[in-house]
């Protein structure tokens, strides 16, 4: 899984996008879209969803503790 811009029109959105094979072809599953990539920027949508995310991968918070100071060796 993996996060892209998808343009349409004059907007931009953010969709959560699954690679799948069919018949030996990769094709790709829309699994959600998040909303309009600029309302969520101005929002903080984005960092919030980030941090929330970030509950659940191990190797993330250790990156995350180091950055913040926290990490002790």
């Amino acid at each position: 899984m993996f996060v892209r811009i998808k343009p349409s029109g004059q907007y931009k959105y953010l969709q959560i996008v699954e690679n799948y094979r069919d018949a030996g072809k990769v094709k790709q599953k829309v699994i959600g879209t998040l909303g309009r990539l600029d309302r969520l920027v101005e929002s903080g949508g984005i960092d919030t969803l980030a941090r929330s995310l970030l509950r659940f991968s191990e190797n993330l918070k250790v990156l995350e503790a180091h950055k913040s100071g926290t990490l002790k060796a």
